[in-house]
């Protein structure tokens, strides 16, 4: 199957509300062998959603909890590497990938490789710049799931020297009312930035405010 994918910028008005509970979905410590919790957000670990790839400590000070680990993908062999998440067919999902390499390969910089959803690639991995500024890299799409599982696969590309990593993954369901002018048989939506407006200070705005 192959999507158009769409381009989406999501912006955040400040706000005072209270913390609603923990958005339904699926949130993984990809490599870790403990459940973790970051931003109010509780991760647990891959082991049932993946069986391939090894697991990979990053051993630096001051990251968060859940990315002290990847999961990896050595076989060169493998075309790619999947996740397969339980779904309902018709229903909309956000998907959210997040990369920290922190040389957990012994290399000197992260390795370049596709994201492909359902079948369809999404995008192409390349966390060098970011790895450079010490930053986090993430990446987010909109889907409808077309059956009972959705799928997550890291894949090889021309350009992937090492072996292709993760950090963390968080599968969102989507009520049925958002983004309803989008044809999501045809269409996907990729979030290009996310910004907030009428905050009085920097900070990063937790998940109560997330879709």
């Amino acid at each position: 199957m192959s999507l158009p994918i769409f381009f989406l910028c999501l912006l955040s008005i400040s706000l005072t509300i209270n913390a609603d509970p923990q958005p339904t979905g699926v949130l993984l410590n990809c490599g870790g062998n403990f459940a973790e919790e970051s931003g109010g957000l509780k991760y647990v670990v891959d082991n049932n959603f993946i069986r391939v790839g090894n697991k990979s400590a990053i051993n630096q000070p001051n990251i968060l909890p859940i990315l002290k680990t990847v999961r990896y993908f050595p076989n060169a062999k493998a075309k790619k590497y999947c996740y397969n998440f339980q779904s309902s067919s018709g229903e909309k999902y956000l998907v959210k990938t997040i990369y920290y390499y922190g040389g957990f390969d012994g290399g000197i910089e992260p390795p370049v490789f596709d994201q492909i959803i359902d079948g369809t690639k999404w995008n192409t991995v390349d966390t060098r710049e970011d790895f450079k500024d010490g930053l986090v890299s993430y990446y987010e799409v909109i889907v409808m799931a077309h059956s009972r599982m959705l799928s997550l696969c890291l894949a090889r590309n021309q350009h992937t020297r090492s072996s292709p990593f993760i950090s963390a993954i968080e599968v969102h369901h989507l009520e049925g009312s958002l983004y309803n002018s989008t044809d999501f048989d045809k269409h996907a939506l990729v979030t290009v930035a996310r910004s907030t407006f009428g905050s009085a200070n920097i900070e990063i705005i937790g998940y109560e405010f997330y879709l």
